[in-house]
């Protein structure tokens, strides 16, 4: 690795991979990084960027591991693929020498990120999955707070997520919102996918101050789709954690327009209010508020920033380690364990109708539901939402393994091989 540059190779330039690919040139432009390769099945639905990559000097491959064979001067590889890809070609990268940059969700099951995890620790390289709303000032000054107990013990934290997708949104690509696809697990959802930005800083800010290696004890969810789907497009989940702090999550895809998301920490001595965009209110006990606004913030550009510097420095702290986000992963399989597949929202309580072309699905006064739900802690089946069906609480103590029942005849559970080729 030459002492000024971070040699980069990207494995997918399609979807959000896009945007990896503008941050790379970006770097690239500033003399921080340089693409040496790329990898892409399908270049034709990215020609423009392909082309670009290819111009800047890039080499371009259909074959992942061909790339890693070929490519000895990699340092560090960009993997933007399908969910079900990341444990094998990040697996891979690393016994290749390569350390990882990955895009969330990290895994699919518990089991395949601690495959990965145990890749890790034998290589000793670093993996930093792009969780990019972990990086924010507003976000870092709230952990700082929390774990100085600024405003005492934490009793509950609560996160609201309330957006507008559209039919086209699932017809994006074949995996979305579903739970397996071509034999491999995918369990695409609110949780695992666009709001997993949103429960995974819950989960950290419930944890901040505990040992990394601390996992909840218990998980309740109720998972449902308005769309036709296989996954989720709107979620609750009260997860339980051994300190005594209790999460509270509800989400939906299925709201007549966007919002901000929003985390609510409550304490002893008052309460914290972070916002997707880059801002924290402390209100404490008194009734005394103190605003952050810190605009604008470039998260991936500074989760790249910070990749690099712990490439170059082994000390440094990464913003979301791979070893950070295995309680994310335990908790979305939990939730699955608890709700069962999730349940379709009948017909009477949903409003459709024509935009952009596509199809807009809203549930009726969803928006109302999850207020409620919020403030006093519920879940959806016990305010009790019409459309709503109770589930179980699942233990994870000693949880190893996703392998529910109802999931048996799907040909989705097994090892999630496979690589791009």
């Amino acid at each position: 690795m030459a002492a000024d540059k971070i040699n980069i190779a990207i494995a997918g330039i399609g979807g959000f991979g896009r945007v990896h690919v503008r941050w790379v040139q970006s770097l690239c432009e500033r003399g921080l990084a340089s693409c040496v390769a790329f990898c892409e099945t399908n270049p034709d639905r990215s020609r423009d960027l392909a082309g670009r990559l290819m111009a800047a000097g890039a080499a371009h491959y259909d074959d992942y591991s061909r790339m890693l064979r070929e490519r000895t001067n990699i340092d560090l590889v960009v993997i933007s693929t399908p969910i079900h890809l990341h444990k094998p070609m990040c697996i891979e990268a690393l016994r290749s020498g390569c350390h990882v940059l990955l895009e969330k969700p990290p895994a699919v099951t518990v089991q395949d990120i601690a495959e990965m995890l145990a890749a890790q620790r034998s290589t000793g390289l670093t993996v930093q999955v792009n969780f990019q709303n972990t990086s924010g000032q507003a976000f870092r000054l709230m952990l700082q707070k929390l774990r100085e107990q600024a405003i005492g013990k934490v009793r509950s934290v609560t996160g609201i997520g309330k957006w507008k997708r559209l039919q086209a949104y699932y017809e994006r690509t074949p995996w979305a919102g579903r739970l397996t696809h071509d034999g491999r697990l995918v369990l695409d959802g609110t949780l695992s996918n666009p709001f997993s930005h949103l429960l995974n800083n819950c989960l950290i800010a419930a944890f901040a101050g505990e040992e990394e290696t601390s996992l909840p004890t218990r998980v309740q969810a109720e998972l449902y789709h308005a769309y036709d789907i296989e996954g989720d497009d709107t979620s609750c989940v009260r997860i339980d954690t051994p300190h005594g702090v209790s999460i509270r999550f509800y989400s939906t895809l299925c709201h007549g327009e966007s919002t901000e998301p929003v985390i609510r920490v409550e304490a002893e001595r008052g309460e914290m209010v972070w916002g997707y965009r880059n801002r924290l209110t402390i209100t404490e006990a008194d009734g005394r508020q103190t605003d952050y606004t810190f605009g604008e913030e470039q998260g991936v550009e500074a989760m790249y920033l910070n990749c690099f510097a712990a490439i170059r420095e082994r000390r440094t702290e990464l913003f979301s380690p791979l070893s950070s986000t295995y309680r994310f992963v335990a908790s979305l399989n939990a939730a699955l364990e608890s709700s069962g597949p999730p349940r379709a929202i009948p017909f009477e309580y949903i409003r459709r109708q024509r935009e952009q072309q596509s199809e807009l699905r809203t549930i009726d006064n969803i928006s109302a539901a999850i207020d409620e739900a919020a403030l006093s802690g519920k879940l959806f089946s016990e305010l009790p939402a019409p459309w709503a069906a109770p589930s179980r609480p699942f233990d994870l103590h000693g949880y190893e393994r996703f392998q529910p029942a109802w999931l048996a005849g799907s040909g989705g559970i097994g090892n999630n091989a496979g690589a791009m080729r």
